[in-house]
């Protein structure tokens, strides 16, 4: 565990607390399908380790949808249909279904907490801020700066690291026609506001791109403090590859591994160790979907392709608990499960998923790690209201603050907690009182489960809140996610 954060300032004294929610769902894949006769969408799960053991026909969904998942929920993006559908993985039903404007195209939605959450629209230049607990439009950010000469920027995939949300953008003039560069335009989800990640020029900048047209999930590599981004090229032109993003800079450091390396077109990819990756690549005679190995090192390719389909397949996931690699190929309507460092096949035959896997995500049970980075950036004299920053806990769909009188630290005599500041890492307006007050940042999993309140200097954890009429949390510290 991270040494827990103690920041004083002015007669208050800061933790950052680590937070563990528990689990509400059985581990488990989770797959959407397409039925390409009739144009049908549904779904399937079936459990991580062998003999991968499901169900298939879950629940109705649109076709050549993707998924997502967050804090206890999946989250269709519907892209032919404009909407976004909420599951239940207990049930697999559906618990709400709402629109983000009908020929909008999302391409991705990112959940920040439980009522915080983005969604791409591939057709739209404006970003949709949404309460994925309702459905309802809260803000837009508007990213028509980076379009080319049609102004829609083409925004695609996004990815999360602490108060940046990265959005790819792929400049296509009329939806077709490359029009270079490409960007990952950065945003503050504290404020909203745009960064720019190259002060010196004017305007705000994006992340400049090696490629062209970024396209499928990205990964962050978090000990690098790394992401990366696929960015296939047209077909048949080999310039594409695979781009390192350096997160504390915001530039881009080139690709890893590229189509020429490959001799194929390239779509998803997965990194499963510091020296190892798989790409899906693609051939077009016969048009056909293959998984290559390749090395982190200096991108070549190790060894030979491990399967062909005669389909298109773009998803790909790795479990890192148990090192399997699922490949969706909607030839045979399953999912063939890999050892992903022997690279071998471990499933004799396919996953049965009903119909052709479209795209599929990974569900464990896990609970949320620790709140780092806190700090107090703005403090009125007048009032005494603070603005505090925080790192959120990996996992956390809600936060507290927890307070007391100095005077009262070394008992924990807690005397109040603030419930629902959200989990975009800033809160304004704290005033605990004109005395001196310590206080902490925990996390919860926005209903009823609270996680840790860290350690002390023996490394044991810190008694919890009890008795809060308010906002009265169970706690839970299993299942950390950090």
């Amino acid at each position: 565990m991270r040494p827990v954060c103690i920041v004083p300032f002015a007669g208050l004294f800061l933790f950052a607390a680590a937070i563990f929610p528990a689990a509400a769902f059985d581990d488990h894949v989770f797959v959407v399908t397409t039925d390409t006769a009739n144009h049908t969408g549904s779904s399937a799960a079936f459990d991580i380790e062998s003999p991968w053991a499901g169900a298939t026909d879950l629940e109705t969904i649109g076709p050549w949808a993707i998924v997502r998942h967050f804090f206890g929920r999946h989250y269709v993006v519907n892209r032919t249909l404009g909407t976004i559908q909420v599951i239940d993985p207990n049930t697999f039903r559906t618990i709400l279904q709402f629109s983000v404007g009908a020929g909008s195209n999302p391409h991705d939605i990112l959940v920040v907490d439980r009522r915080t959450a983005y969604v791409s629209r591939h057709a739209s230049y404006l970003l949709w801020e949404v309460d994925p607990s309702t459905g309802a439009l809260k803000s837009t950010i508007d990213l028509s700066g980076f379009a080319d000469e049609d102004g829609i920027p083409e925004m695609s995939m996004m990815a999360r690291d602490g108060h940046h949300l990265f959005v790819q953008i792929r400049r296509l003039e009329g939806g077709q026609v490359i029009v270079p560069p490409s960007y990952l335009a950065v945003i503050d989800i504290r404020t909203n506001q745009l960064v720019d990640t190259d002060p010196g020029r004017d305007g705000v900048q994006g992340i400049t791109l090696t490629g062209l047209v970024p396209s499928f999930k990205m990964e962050i590599d978090e000990p690098s403090r790394r992401l990366y981004v696929n960015e296939p090229s047209e077909i048949h032109v080999p310039d594409g590859g695979v781009d390192e993003i350096d997160l504390d800079t915001l530039t881009s450091l080139g690709f890893i591994t590229t189509e020429m390396q490959n001799l194929l077109d390239i779509s998803g990819f997965v990194l499963v160790s510091p020296v190892k990756g798989y790409l899906i690549t693609h051939s077009d005679f016969p048009h056909s979907s293959h998984l290559q190995p390749f090395s982190r090192i200096d991108g070549s390719g190790l060894g030979d392709q491990l399967t062909a389909t005669f389909t298109q397949v773009d998803s790909l996931v790795h479990d890192p608990i148990t090192d399997q690699l699922f490949f969706p190929d909607p030839l045979v309507d399953g999912v063939l499960v890999f050892d992903a460092t022997t690279q071998v096949l471990l499933s004799q035959d396919p996953v049965d998923t009903g119909a052709g896997p479209s795209d599929l995500v990974l569900c464990r049970a896990t609970t949320p790690g620790e709140a780092t980075g806190l700090r107090v950036e703005l403090s009125d004299p007048a009032t005494g209201d603070l603005q505090i920053d925080y790192q959120p806990g990996c996992g956390a769909g809600d936060h507290s603050i927890v307070f007391g009188r100095l005077e009262d630290v070394g008992s924990y005599g807690y005397s109040g907690r603030l419930c629902g500041i959200g989990g975009r890492g800033r809160v304004s307006g704290f005033n605990p009182g004109p005395e001196s007050y310590f206080f902490l940042i925990t996390g919860n999993d926005g209903e009823t489960i609270e996680g840790s309140y860290g350690r002390d200097g023996e490394q044991q954890e810190r008694p919890p809140y009890a008795g809060d009429p308010h906002c009265d949390f169970i706690q839970d510290l299993s299942l950390r996610c950090d």
